[in-house]
């Protein structure tokens, strides 16, 4: 099974990939894609269970870096920047831990390589009981999920998932990520080696993702790395794309 992709940029000889987090798609780093695209060969992607890739009962993190690496085998990429926001990060960790030779360099978005506490069930819960057939349009469901989800925000970007047109259904995969919930949470032992690959590591500061003592296991396991902040909450590109497209480009050169 492979996972769905868009390409932007002229391909040169070191590609960077993007892996958007938990609930996100490939469609969420467009603008940051086509800013980056202007210096810059740059692949997006839809997660397993995301966007317009294939849905699976599983979705352990061995997994989901053996879909980045088997995309770069079909795309003919022997090396690649890998880019990752919040799951995507946890995502791109993987890939240069099973497969080193595979990432030159690798940028982390406000997540850390430790398992985190379930805050996402009451979401999961909401949108798995909520009945799209009652609907006729996402702000319809948006205004249905409002007792749920107050965050306006949040349920504004979770119903990006509903594909527009009637009947609604929605893109992801729920079931498949209910079942896999407590995978993506965790960070498994067997992919916590010593690295020497070149990392950096943005956290945002008004996010509670990377916390100070998550500093010492993440230098630990990523010897050749720096950590760097921007003052936003854990949607870092989307609060300051600016700042975010700034220090990729000063890193990836």
């Amino acid at each position: 099974m492979k996972i769905s992709y868009s390409s932007f940029g002229k391909v040169n000889k070191i590609p960077n990939i993007i892996i958007h987090g938990l609930f996100g798609s490939k469609q969420n780093w467009t603008q940051i894609a086509k800013s980056l695209s202007e210096k810059y060969s740059i692949i997006t992607v839809d997660c397993r269970n995301h966007g317009e890739s294939f849905h699976s009962s599983t979705m352990s993190y061995t997994e989901m870096a053996t879909d980045i690496v088997n995309l770069m085998n079909d795309l003919n990429i022997k090396k690649a920047n890998i880019l990752g926001h919040s799951m995507g990060g946890k995502i791109a960790m993987a890939v240069s831990q099973l497969h080193p030779k595979k990432v030159n360099k690798q940028i982390i978005i406000d997540i850390a390589p430790k398992q985190y506490p379930p805050h996402h069930t009451k979401i999961i819960s909401a949108l798995t009981n909520i009945d799209l057939n009652k609907f006729k349009s996402r702000s319809d469901v948006n205004l249905a999920l409002k007792e749920s989800i107050p965050n306006d925000v949040l349920r504004q970007f979770l119903i990006k998932n509903i594909q527009p047109k009637q009947p609604l259904k929605w893109q992801i995969n729920l079931d498949g990520i209910a079942k896999s919930y407590s995978d993506i949470m965790d960070w498994p032992e067997n992919l916590s080696n010593k690295s020497t690959v070149e990392s950096l590591f943005i956290r945002g500061t008004k996010s509670n993702y990377v916390e100070l003592n998550d500093e010492s296991v993440i230098k630990n396991m990523f010897s050749n790395c720096q950590i760097r902040s921007i003052d936003a909450s854990h949607w870092v590109h989307a609060e300051k794309p600016t700042e975010t497209i700034k220090q990729i480009s000063d890193f990836i050169n």
